[in-house]
């Protein structure tokens, strides 16, 4: 869905949950314009493993299963498309191991479903692949693991945030526009597809289509213990707490991102105490790649606002 531009300014520093938690804030690190031309609608972002500097990011809808490269100046640094994939309308992209083969690949997320009419979405697993040699390498394939086909237990949803985490869970984040961003969880090791997902119940987090608190991406720290989702305008943590719901590490609103954003979608981190957001367009001439530090910080706990 198309939304309007919408501005994030001011840094929070931000409060814990009633059980002694841990606040966090963000400082802006860089931000520059994504130069690739067909790089129009960041809508999921990745640190490459391989090339430490270089980021995978993917179009939303109306694009082909293409993987696109760029840095932290928004360089275009070519693309490849992933073979036998399909692309009804990719909407995030994770890291993590592959499961069903040694090392580590990446889940191009087709999960977005504006009109809630699809009966099954679908996880594409795929090794990361080596970075194209610049903006003319573009006509590379690479080759597909296999995909995870998944259906929701309940009813339909649109969603655009999903992890997969180092022990083997895929947590999903749904972005329906009215009610709150529930987390489902379900297997990524190899086995039966279509595989239904687990429903773990509602995040702690303030959403609303007028304020612009839509989840629009997820990211795990390297180590697997801090979640970070981001809406539109804001950024909340929480640290996962096994097959329970992640507790909390910021009030409900979370922190205010601290640049201006055509159309933010895309996080990721970038080693354990740093962020890279990506943006849509929007209405914009170009999207934007933008580092953020995440500073962590000792204070007294707070009660959790609502």
């Amino acid at each position: 869905m198309r939304h309007f531009a919408l501005i994030a300014a001011g840094v929070a520093a931000v409060a814990t949950h009633a059980r002694a938690q841990t606040p966090v804030r963000v400082e802006v690190i860089d931000t520059a314009f994504l130069a690739a031309p067909r790089l129009v609608e960041s809508s999921g972002v990745v640190a490459s493993e391989l090339v430490p500097g270089v980021y995978w990011s993917h179009n939303d809808s109306g694009d082909g299963p293409f993987l696109y490269a760029t840095d932290s100046t928004g360089r275009d640094l070519g693309a490849v498309r992933v073979a036998l994939a399909g692309a009804v309308d990719w909407e995030e992209l994770a890291a993590g191991p592959c499961f069903v083969a040694p090392g580590r690949c990446l889940y191009a997320a087709d999960i977005g479903d504006n009109r809630r009419r699809r009966a099954r979405v679908v996880l594409y697993r795929l090794r990361e692949p080596a970075p194209p040699n610049g903006p003319a390498d573009t006509l590379r394939t690479v080759p597909l693991l296999d995909s995870l086909v998944l259906v929701y237990p309940d009813r339909l949803h649109d969603a655009e945030a999903l992890v997969v985490t180092p022990g083997g869970a895929v947590l999903l984040v749904t972005k329906d526009l009215f009610g709150p961003a529930v987390l489902y969880r379900t297997t990524a090791a190899a086995g039966a597809t279509p595989r239904t997902l687990t429903e773990v119940g509602p995040l702690a987090m303030a959403t609303g289509i007028a304020t612009g608190r839509l989840a629009t991406g997820a990211a795990l720290s390297p180590d697997g213990a801090l979640l970070v989702v981001r809406t539109y305008v804001s950024l909340h943590f929480f640290r996962l707490n096994g097959d329970s719901l992640p507790v909390p590490l910021n009030p409900r609103r979370g922190i205010t991102i601290p640049v201006v954003e055509p159309q933010g979608e895309g996080v990721a981190f970038d080693g354990p105490d740093r962020l890279v957001l990506t943006s849509e367009r929007g209405e914009a001439e170009r999207g934007t790649i933008v580092r953020l530090r995440i500073v962590l910080g000792q204070g007294p706990p707070i009660r959790q606002d609502h």
